[in-house]
């Protein structure tokens, strides 16, 4: 059955800072997220993201276990579900974040936004001529079908178990730049030192 986003969640946007923006630093308090992390093409590092010090009453804004958040401007509208990290994650710029009601699991609803017949829908949702944009009241009305808990929960497991085998993918890539690079390094000292 389709049921209105905005029935079987809610959302708001990232915190935007008209005056001030926080300061970056190595002891800010909290982690921020970008869209530029989300549209990186690699797995997402939580512990890699910027540390910003962002003032004691924003930290309501900050990324609870279970949300899930979308780009809400640029070309790619990609979700992914914050399943926790050490430190504060807070959500910066044209975000917007979702969070499920208990009839919906996360990780389906993030499965059902990437699939290639919603990102469609999305598209066809989007508003602006040269810089696109998702903007809340859209992601509201998007129709998400929600089988039973028992089917999300099926659905979940396998689109956590492809992930895991991309992120896999991604550090085996990794792990052969880095070895190719060392050799690489290698043959030109070697050759430096017959020449």
């Amino acid at each position: 059955m389709n049921h209105p986003l905005g029935t079987i969640a809610k959302v708001h946007t990232a915190l935007v800072f008209r005056d001030q923006a926080p300061s970056e630093g190595a002891d800010g308090n909290v982690r921020a997220l970008a869209i530029r992390d989300l549209v990186a093409g690699k797995p997402l590092r939580w512990h890699e993201l910027p540390r910003l010090h962002v003032q004691e009453r924003h930290l309501v804004h900050c990324l609870q276990r279970g949300d899930v958040v979308i780009p809400s401007r640029g070309d790619y509208y990609r979700a992914w579900l914050f399943e926790g990290a050490n430190d504060p994650i807070f959500p910066v710029g044209q975000l917007n974040v979702i969070r499920p009601k208990p009839q919906l699991d996360a990780r389906y609803l993030v499965w059902h936004l990437n699939e290639p017949s919603t990102q469609k829908r999305i598209s066809l949702l989007l508003t602006g001529t040269t810089i696109k944009a998702l903007t809340k009241a859209a992601l509201l009305s998007l129709e998400v079908e929600v089988p039973s808990m028992s089917k999300q929960s099926q659905i979940a497991e396998l689109d956590q178990t492809t992930q895991e085998i991309v992120a896999i993918r991604h550090r085996l890539n990794e792990i052969d730049r880095t070895e190719t690079a060392h050799v690489t390094r290698q043959a030109l000292r070697s050759g430096a030192t017959h020449a």
